[in-house]
């Protein structure tokens, strides 16, 4: 599954603040995929300036100016990385959402991507009455990028829902009251392909 590269380390002053206002510029012009970046692109700006600020007070060498410019660049670094982290999520693997945001997509794996065990133990629970939400649960697995919750009404036909989740737990919302769902789920490594766990079923109420 692809996700933002953080190559960014390796890059120099003026080839950071290129990509951190590239950044902005692409998630700014795609509001509608990025509604809520975590943290917000008013920090990033912000960050950016300050380091841009603090490269041209150390042209001169001073030391504590030197190293008041190594601090701005951390904080801008960790503005970047927590970004990506936001775009990992939003783009679910896809990489022409990844490029939207100004980030670079990772390189396929290879071919001896592994396989993903398959969920033994997978906990679903109904929230309180009038909540319509299903608390569902499973083993974490260290390797996993993902887990991928599925869920459907138990009735003859009826499709499955996905969703992602970069934690092993996940609220369930806006189910039908009194109505008995399936759910099961898998985890997603190097692997894309699910190996899905026996189903287990309840109520919600």
């Amino acid at each position: 599954m692809k996700k933002p590269t953080m190559n960014f380390k390796n890059l120099d002053a003026a080839q950071l603040l290129q990509f951190a206002e590239e950044i902005h510029n692409k998630m700014t012009d795609n509001i509608d995929i990025f509604a809520t970046p975590t943290p917000d692109l008013a920090t990033l700006a912000t960050a950016t300036t300050a380091y841009r600020d603090a490269v041209t007070e150390a042209a001169f060498n001073d030391r504590r100016a030197i190293s008041f410019r190594n601090d701005k660049r951390g904080e801008l670094e960790t503005v970047i990385s927590d970004l990506a982290k936001y775009v990992e999520i939003t783009a679910r693997g896809n990489q022409t959402v990844i490029l939207s945001a100004g980030f670079l997509p990772t390189k396929d794996s290879s071919p001896d991507a592994g396989v993903n065990p398959k969920v033994e133990r997978l906990a679903v629970q109904a929230h309180g009455l009038g909540s319509l939400k299903i608390a569902a649960k499973v083993a974490p697995w260290k390797k996993a990028r993902y887990y991928q919750f599925e869920y459907r009404k138990k009735e003859v036909g009826a499709e499955w829902n996905t969703i992602l989740s970069p934690t092993a737990t996940l609220d369930i919302e806006n189910l039908e009251p009194f109505q008995e769902y399936e759910f099961r789920a898998s985890y997603l490594g190097k692997s894309t392909t699910p190996v899905y766990s026996d189903v287990v079923s309840t109520f919600a109420l």
